[in-house]
């Protein structure tokens, strides 16, 4: 028996090994029901994400115009216009988190 044949057969039995090993770790049976809980536990993580990222950008933008006005802040008229330009990003800020949650719920209820 040559020394090449020899390392072939072991590298061969070393890859069905891995390949057996690795299938013997993934689950071999799905349940629908358990199928079903992941898709709703994927959801909610997903808009979980989305509302941390309109919340993340809604704060960005409040500060980006708090400290855009910053120097004239002694001006009434500029303080009342700030106040203003910060209550609309924090109004669609709750509106586009609302949406997040509130259309996939409306969806729900035609279905």
């Amino acid at each position: 028996m040559k020394l090449s044949n020899l390392s072939n057969k072991f590298k061969s039995s070393a890859y069905v090994a891995t390949i057996t090993g690795i299938a013997s770790m993934l689950p071999t049976t799905v349940y629908a029901s358990n199928v079903q809980g992941r898709i709703n536990n994927a959801m909610s993580q997903i808009q979980s994400v989305l509302t941390g990222l309109i919340v993340t950008v809604g704060i960005v933008v409040a500060l980006f115009i708090l400290i855009k006005r910053m120097p004239s802040a002694d001006d009434p008229q500029e303080k009342n216009e700030v106040y203003k330009a910060v209550g609309r990003v924090l109004g669609l800020v709750a509106i586009g988190a609302a949406i997040v949650w509130v259309v996939p719920w409306v969806y729900s209820l035609f279905q």
